[in-house]
């Protein structure tokens, strides 16, 4: 009687203790997917794209089981399953980053024409607004998107200098502050806006003609930089393929995985000092 008492005790402990454990797994899980369905949410509006994130969730979330797995059934290793793990948590923040990267890019690229544009609408007689709306009628690019969202915070209700604060937060370029800065001083205490914008025009070209030529001159360094960084494991995938009892110990033993820790924070490391070097602002 007693040990039935005691399994029976036992049983429900343990039942217990898995609903509790369940209950608490289920809500972090729910807890993260709807932060980082809120952050793409967000992110894709910032980039003005429009798409379901739940689908795109379901994607995620399908990848970040499916991957490891079938890394692990086909034999790859521990290793390689959890360097994949790394990589798909990464994955939405470095993809966010690079598409900004790119919208910013593009941005800064058609302001200087865009300043053409819209200084010689107002040579001609149209306000500021009107010469931005004849922009963005034109145009339907990125730089196109952001003037239209400023005039559309307009229509509402938005004051302009309120509407271009916004514009620069979204860009954050030191280009697009230029030019919200020199909006802003012409609306506050006056002057010529006009010859204004065809000078930051001017001035933006050039700078970006300069960076262009020091991106040019430094291409070599970047690519000895990513060719540097990548040898280590380009050499280490043949030699596993041709010479597996060598290579294999890396991957199966712990002084195996000391060194491969230690190769991978020294080639993070240089990448770091690298990009530094040829990083040149200008």
């Amino acid at each position: 009687m007693s040990m039935m008492l005691i399994l029976a005790v036992l049983f429900i402990s343990i039942s217990v203790v898995t609903f509790f454990c369940m209950s608490s797994t289920t809500d972090a899980f729910d807890q993260y997917s709807e932060k980082l369905t809120d952050t793409a949410e967000t992110n894709m509006r910032k980039l003005f794209m429009f798409a379901d994130t739940r689908k795109l969730m379901v994607t995620y979330i399908a990848a970040f089981i499916i991957i490891p797995a079938v890394l692990l059934l086909s034999g790859a290793g521990l290793l390689f399953a959890s360097i994949s793990v790394v990589v798909l948590i990464g994955t939405p923040r470095v993809t966010f980053a690079h598409l900004a990267a790119v919208r910013k890019v593009k941005i800064n690229e058609a302001l200087p024409d865009a300043l053409t544009q819209i200084s010689g609408a107002m040579r001609a007689g149209s306000t500021f607004a009107m010469a931005l709306q004849s922009y963005v009628d034109e145009h339907k690019g990125p730089l196109g998107q952001e003037f239209s969202l400023l005039l559309r915070e307009q229509r509402v209700g938005a004051r302009l200098d309120d509407a271009l604060d916004s514009l620069a937060e979204r860009v954050q370029s030191e280009e697009m502050d230029l030019v919200v800065s020199a909006a802003l001083i012409a609306n506050d205490i006056g002057g010529n806006l006009a010859e204004i914008l065809q000078s930051l025009a001017e001035t933006i070209r050039r700078k970006l003609e300069m960076e262009g030529k020091v991106k040019s001159l430094t291409a070599q360094g970047r690519l000895q930089g990513y060719v540097v960084s990548a040898l280590p494991f380009g050499i280490l995938v043949p030699l596993t393929y041709f010479e597996p009892e060598a290579t294999l110990p890396i991957f199966n033993s712990l002084l195996g995985w000391l060194f491969l820790g230690v190769i991978i924070v020294m080639e993070v490391i240089g990448g770091l000092i690298i990009r530094k070097i040829v990083n040149v602002d200008i």
